[in-house]
């Protein structure tokens, strides 16, 4: 079955709207794993789940704009909107949540640091109690 020019454009420029919301999901993990790095363990699982949502969007985009066929119009579309937004505005708001997370742990640093001092001054005559009961 072929398809019109003007349903292969109207794809195409789904096909962007596509790579847009792919790289918004992507960019939303990077952010999150710079306020909390994982593991490897949990990276792997983190970037398995990303795949499987992108594989899950690629289908059923697949399926409502092509009938299940691959194009490659499509995943150029995507591709260039990927591209353009993650090497633009994604690299900016990567930068801006780095400046983030670095304000906030200083200031959670200055707001803590007087009860990690006591906890410390606790522990430290804790221990030295202990060593005594233990004579």
């Amino acid at each position: 079955m072929e398809f019109t020019l003007y349903e292969q454009t109207v794809t195409f420029l789904w096909s962007l709207v596509l790579g847009t919301i792919i790289v918004c999901i992507y960019i939303i993990m990077e952010v999150i794993r710079q306020f909390s790095p994982p593991k490897k363990l949990m990276m792997i699982s983190e970037d398995i789940l990303f795949m499987g949502i992108v594989s899950a969007l690629n289908f059923f985009f697949a399926l409502s704009q092509t009938h299940g066929y691959i194009r490659a119009y499509v995943i150029l579309g995507q591709m260039i909107s990927f591209s353009l937004i993650y090497f633009t505005v994604g690299k900016f708001l990567k930068n801006l949540s780095s400046l983030f997370v670095r304000i906030i742990s200083c200031g959670l640093g200055k707001i803590s640091s007087p009860f990690r001092k006591m906890l410390k001054n606790i522990s430290h005559i804790m221990s030295k109690r202990v060593k005594k009961i233990k004579k």
